[in-house]
């Protein structure tokens, strides 16, 4: 593999990147670009050290557990005292992720029924359905993936208001919220709206 241009370099994953998306050690990612097991198209040595191709990376550790599937194997089902979940969440988490996630781990409560643990590559949303407001319940995790839809409250022609949320799971929420109700709520891929009266974040 050749390098050619900065545009090249920022398409390639350094080896602690490897490692923090595929939960693997990084002396291992670095025995695969030494041994071989990553192809001379795969990785490369530079001045920085290992660059890693995101195919060659994926051929090998994409069947590893995801830091998403690891947090939802242990968090779904789970029930605290919601003034407790963070802390209960924290102890629950540390002790399966490698030292690269530890380093760049942050959980915090954004409201009752939404916590956030942030990496340093990706955010994971954790949602509540608990019926009390005392307690957090884990219903369901899934990264932050910023979500476009157009909304038209009272279902009046011309009253569309576009709105953003952080993942799939919040917005397919508000499409459900119109279910029996004049208004309506739909993907911004679904809809060919023209003019909007404003928007909601």
């Amino acid at each position: 593999m050749e390098i050619h241009s900065i545009y090249d370099v920022a398409k390639l994953l350094s080896t602690a990147a490897v490692s923090e998306q595929y939960s693997v050690a990084t002396v291992n990612v670095l025995d695969a670009c030494k041994k071989g097991r990553l192809t001379e198209d795969e990785a490369v040595l530079t001045s920085v050290g290992w660059l890693i191709t995101p195919e060659g990376a994926a051929r090998l550790w994409s069947h590893r557990n995801t830091i998403e599937s690891i947090v939802t194997d242990a968090l779904m089902g789970k029930t605290w005292p919601k003034e407790q979940a963070v802390e209960e969440a924290r102890q629950t988490i540390l002790p399966l992720l490698s030292i690269e996630r530890k380093r760049h781990f942050v959980l915090s409560m954004k409201h009752a029924r939404k916590m956030l643990i942030e990496f340093k590559d990706k955010t994971l949303a954790v949602y509540s359905d608990a019926e009390d407001d005392a307690s957090f319940h884990v219903a369901h995790v899934e990264p932050i993936e910023k979500t476009t839809l157009y909304t038209c409250p009272r279902g009046r022609e011309g009253e569309v208001y576009r709105e953003i949320y952080d993942t799939p799971y919040e917005a397919e929420q508000r499409i459900r919220s119109f279910d029996d109700e004049p208004g309506w709520s739909k993907y911004a891929k679904e809809c060919n709206v023209t003019e909007l009266l404003g928007e909601h974040i």
